[in-house]
């Protein structure tokens, strides 16, 4: 079962439950912003005007060619308050994806095209110069075909299916509609690149398969060439074993996704696929093949992924609307038009299937469309208290690094003080075992307090100095930043705690958890590793480490520079970290680390504060 999805993962996909009303508070009042955009058909639409659907109303035009225009009309329906109480600062969206979501429930459900695309549906309709047997009509028979018509029975079937897809669970919801929106955009590109659509429409049936639905196989109904193997390498096993080691691979196989993908197809194939469904289509899969093909659709969306392979498309592909064809590589093999009604099909059933869920409130803000999250400087965060955690120590060295980088460089003049900080940092690092998340809150309170002239640090703060300042002593990341931006000397280690040291970094910077620093500090540590093992005649390191260096910053001339020289037999033992670090200065005097006068609170826009994590 798939994970329930946090509002971020959200965003844009439920526009249509919104418009709703799903997720709203009792009582509280509502911003509601009409929006009207044109939209472009392959179909008239025969109603009584306007044509009132579960979200929106489509208003048609009295114009009639093979193609023609109407109205599409939504009302966007937001909260006016916030669930802490003030006012929203958000009263409408463009409104562009809720027409553009519901012209696709009309695509899906009608099978008529419905697009704000005026010149991409004329394209497709008229075939614009396609030469006969090659026309976006002969993919998708009905969908792009001129002069269609929408009757009244099918506007009561549209809507009976977007109310019960606007009562799914909001998960579900999601899933229902990029599945549509990935087989509708398919279908308008198949004529520039079919395989790629078909690849498309597998992918979008694929998103909605479960793993519940994943039937066991049988031995002799497993894939041929693989049975053959597995039955060669167990010729001389006891039947027992052999039995054990084909029921572990049937298993394997089931728990696949290509068997996921088979048999949720299989699934929710109802009897009015082969029944109703089928009057009036050219060559419908038949029912004993629909397994094999639906593999093989599988087969095809592999190579198309993975190897890039095209197939022949003259075979199978335009084949006047028929749903299976011959391929000299498969034999009988689904078609675009196939996999169109298949997924219709499939995602109906699936609508049909699944839980209704009652509205309730629910903050669907952060869902809403057109909202950038962006990762604030972090100037405007670092100093921030009260939810400093261990989990968060590193996050918060790696900030207060890359601030003050910037502040000494110039970059930027906004201060970010950190005593109240440090005060927390004095509660917390007693109480945490030794290790990496304790050591750089240690960092940040000695390089804060490197900047705070000694008469101005409170006795609390010195004796924690006093205190905990010995673990700097031992080599680590930390230790090396706090030395780097504040007059403390290098650390004087052996080649082999450098080496140690850094390699140990290099090795944490590849897995997905490492503690984060800027780029410019783990690039240093690499160079200083490589400085100390040159001089220890230990070459052939140094250049691994000097390689290390240059991947943290790939480009930068200054490495290039320096590790040339190393590489040459001519090692520069003086590479100036100060210019490295902060380039040429931006303001007066150069702010060098010097022990007094740190960026202060005067400076700091408390206003533009933000969360930790930006």
């Amino acid at each position: 079962m798939a994970k329930k999805k946090m509002a971020r993962q959200l965003r844009g996909q439920l526009m249509l439950q919104i418009a709703a009303g799903r997720f709203f508070r009792p009582d509280v009042p509502l911003n509601e912003t009409e929006h009207r955009y044109t939209v472009y058909s392959n179909a008239c639409f025969v109603g009584e005007p306007p044509i009132a659907l579960p979200v929106g109303e489509v208003i048609a035009s009295t114009e009639m060619g093979l193609t023609s225009s109407a109205m599409i009309a939504v009302v966007d329906r937001l909260e006016r308050q916030r669930p802490d109480g003030t006012d929203d600062f958000m009263i409408s969206t463009g409104g562009t994806d809720l027409v553009d979501d519901l012209a696709y429930l009309m695509t899906f459900v009608l099978n008529r095209t419905v697009s704000r695309n005026h010149d991409q549906t004329r394209r497709l309709v008229t075939g614009d110069g396609t030469p006969r047997g090659r026309s976006a009509n002969d993919l998708f028979p009905g969908l792009f075909e001129p002069r269609q018509t929408v009757l009244p029975d099918q506007w009561d079937d549209l809507r009976r299916f977007m109310n019960d897809v606007l009562s799914l669970s909001r998960d579900d919801f999601a899933r229902v509609m990029r599945a549509i929106r990935k087989a509708v955009d398919a279908t308008r590109r198949a004529l520039d690149d079919p395989t790629g659509a078909y690849t498309d429409l597998v992918a979008a049936l694929e998103s909605i398969s479960d793993d519940e639905l994943s039937t066991p196989l049988t031995w002799d109904r497993f894939d041929g060439s693989k049975r053959k193997l597995v039955d060669a390498a167990l010729v001389d096993v006891d039947q027992e074993a052999a039995d054990k080691v084909r029921t572990a691979v049937l298993k394997a196989e089931r728990a696949g996704s290509k068997r996921r993908f088979i048999s949720s197809a299989l699934a929710r194939l109802s009897p009015g696929y082969y029944r109703d469904g089928a009057v009036g289509t050219v060559r419908p899969p038949r029912g004993p093949d629909i397994e094999r093909m639906l593999s093989i659709a599988y087969d095809i969306r592999s190579r198309r992924s993975h190897i890039l392979e095209d197939l022949g498309e003259g075979v199978w592909l335009f084949t006047d609307g028929a749903e299976t064809a011959y391929e000299p590589n498969f034999e009988r093999v689904l078609t675009l038009a196939g996999l169109w009604r298949l997924i219709r099909h499939v995602v109906r059933r699936y609508v049909t299937d699944a839980e209704k869920i009652a509205p309730a409130p629910w903050d669907y803000r952060g869902t809403l469309s057109g909202i950038v999250e962006m990762q604030l400087a972090p100037q405007y965060w670092i100093w921030q208290t009260g939810g400093l955690t261990a989990e968060a120590a590193a996050r918060r060295l790696d900030g207060f690094s890359e601030a003050l980088i910037g502040w000494i460089g110039g970059h930027h003049s906004d201060g970010f003080p950190l005593d109240q900080l440090c005060q927390e940092i004095e509660g917390l690092a007693p109480k945490l075992p030794d290790g990496e998340a304790k050591t750089a809150l240690i960092a940040i309170h000695v390089l804060w307090h490197a900047w705070v002239d000694p008469e101005d640090r409170r006795p609390e703060a010195a004796a924690f100095i006093n205190q905990y300042r010995a673990v700097l002593e031992t080599p680590s990341p930390s230790a090396f930043t706090v030395s780097l931006l504040s007059n403390d000397p290098m650390p004087i280690w052996s080649a082999d705690d450098w080496a140690a040291m850094a390699q140990a970094r290099n090795d944490a910077r590849y897995s997905k958890n490492h503690a984060p620093l800027p780029a410019i500090i783990d690039a240093l540590i690499q160079l200083h590793a490589a400085d100390e093992l040159e001089a220890t005649g230990r070459h052939e390191e140094a250049v691994m480490f000097a390689a290390n260096a240059v991947a943290e910053l790939p480009g930068n001339e200054a490495l290039l520079a320096w590790e040339a020289r190393l590489l040459a037999g001519n090692h520069d033992p003086n590479f100036d970290v100060h210019a490295f670090l902060f380039g040429e200065r931006k303001g007066e005097a150069d702010n060098v680390p010097s022990g007094h006068e740190p960026p202060d609170e005067s400076a700091t826009e408390q206003g533009g504060a933000a969360s930790e994590e930006g």
